[in-house]
């Protein structure tokens, strides 16, 4: 005798066929069955939940809300131990500088810098003396 296959094993064509088999022999109003959430919800893990509640004929929300309320409910993963680290910073000396630049036309630039500054300061000026 052949063995069925298991719901992770399932094409979404085999699928498609228990659903047809149900909607034919259910009785009216009657429910989804658990096994059929649980082949759609499986194939969600190959397949959109778009292209599988298209090719099931699901309620999109439904099927999304079932393959969601499926994530939440496998244990979480243990978070990796975490050590306390000692990182050893050098502690460099901070300048703090301020430049102050007028144009005979009144514009005026001020630039202020906290902590080491590796800028091209004579570009700033000349950019600024440039342009006015």
């Amino acid at each position: 005798m052949k063995n069925s296959p298991t719901l992770s094993q399932l094409s979404i064509t085999e699928v498609q066929s228990r659903f047809a088999h149900w909607r034919t022999t259910r009785e009216r109003r009657e429910q989804i069955p658990e096994d059929l959430w649980s082949a759609a919800v499986m194939l969600c893990e190959k397949y959109s939940v778009t292209k599988v509640s298209r090719t099931l004929r699901l309620h999109h929300s439904s099927l999304r809300d079932r393959v969601l309320a499926g994530k939440t409910r496998q244990p979480p993963v243990p978070a990796p131990a975490q050590d306390f680290i000692t990182i050893d910073m050098v502690q460099s000396h901070t300048a703090e500088c301020t430049i102050e630049l007028e144009h005979r036309n009144g514009n005026r630039m001020r630039m202020h810098f906290k902590s080491q500054a590796d800028l091209n300061l004579h570009a700033f000026a000349e950019s600024f003396w440039s342009r006015t």
